[in-house]
């Protein structure tokens, strides 16, 4: 939410000497300008004065075509008859071209310039405000058709409040106080949905930060491995190396399918992330869970191959064994948690025995 300061109050605006007055807005700083040259042009529309309605009407046009240069294609305005106070949905970058790769390819802005006709309503105003705070919370966290969808409803919600004011020509709290009740629990009801679908992207946006970690992982070990065994020919006699970098990958490969695995079961609670931390952080932690599972999948190998588990490793397919095992170190945290204990109870009873 920013803070934008007006030229002068509605009934002012024709005086060139008026006090500047604060006024809370929501959205593009152009949005006011555009919202005050509206109200000029509908108040001097049906003037006996033609030029200076031609002159309102043309500033109209040419600061509603910077705001949709700067913001994006008005979809979607609510203008109040009564004092300068709107509200608008834009949509920015519709016709761009659609990058597979790319999160979305619109950005949806809420837009709300309403100080003047909800001065003399406050539980209007915070209402107003909630409006806002999901609307924010909302463009933070969704994007493409779900974005839409949650800040249209939004605009809704600011769109019925201003045309409760519209419609009531005196002050009435009841009424007031009915409609507010009605509308937020319409806006809880918004809030319910950009929760589940948040919850949504925001597994989305975390496995997409695994299959980068896992996918770079499993690229090092696959360049490490050929470099060693073509140029190198390290190789031969040399089956350590082959195993390590066997486990490294598997690791992260097991972690990410355990991820993907508990997301397709359809049980929120097998995997809960918060989402509102922000997609960017996100993204970081799906980065670290592959390799996480790696570390697993390599310390997995190195106590079965120092001996510190009363395993014995297959002779004839060991690749093949230590690789499954790598896999379920990362897919498994309680596979690991197991054979962790198992280990750490050996090593601190050897010592108790010295």
């Amino acid at each position: 939410m920013s803070q934008l300061v007006a030229d002068a109050p509605p009934e002012e605006l024709e005086l060139e000497d008026a006090e500047p007055h604060t006024i809370e807005a929501v959205g593009g700083p152009s949005f006011s300008d555009l919202v005050r040259a509206h109200y000029r042009w509908r108040k001097g529309r049906g003037s006996r004065n033609g030029a200076a309605e031609h002159k309102a009407q043309d500033e109209f046009k040419a600061k509603l075509a910077d705001f949709q240069d700067e913001e994006g294609r008005l979809s979607s305005v609510y203008w109040s008859t009564r004092e300068a106070s709107a509200v608008a949905l834009t949509i920015k970058g519709e016709g761009s071209r659609r990058n597979p790769f790319a999160e979305a390819d619109t950005e949806v802005r809420l837009h709300r310039v309403t100080d003047w006709v909800t001065r003399n309503a406050e539980p209007i105003a915070e209402l107003l405000h909630e409006c806002d705070t999901l609307a924010i919370r909302a463009r933070e966290i969704l994007r493409g058709t779900t974005q839409r969808i949650t800040l249209q409803l939004i605009y809704a919600v600011e769109e019925h409040v201003l045309g409760f004011i519209e419609r009531s020509d005196e002050p009435n709290p009841a009424q007031e106080k009915k409609m507010v009740d009605a509308q937020r629990k319409e806006l809880a009801r918004i809030e319910t949905y950009y929760l589940r679908t948040g919850a949504k992207a925001g597994r989305i946006v975390y496995a997409s930060g695994m299959l980068m970690g896992a996918a770079a992982i499993v690229a090092i070990c696959t360049i490490a491995a050929v470099l060693l065994k073509h140029p190198f020919h390290y190789w031969n006699g040399h089956s350590d190396p082959q195993y390590l970098l066997l486990c490294t990958g598997a690791g992260a490969v097991g972690a990410l399918v355990s991820v993907l695995s508990r997301m397709s079961s359809g049980n929120d609670d097998r995997f809960s992330i918060d989402f509102e931390v922000g997609r960017p952080l996100l993204r970081r932690l799906g980065l670290y869970k592959p390799l996480v599972g790696s570390v697993f999948g390599v310390a997995t190998y190195f106590l079965l191959a120092g001996g510190l588990l009363p395993t014995t490793a297959a002779t004839g397919n060991r690749l093949y064994f230590y690789g499954i095992i790598a896999f379920l170190a990362g897919f498994s945290e309680r596979f690991t948690g197991v054979i962790f204990g198992k280990a750490e109870q050996l090593v601190g009873g050897g010592a108790q025995q010295q």
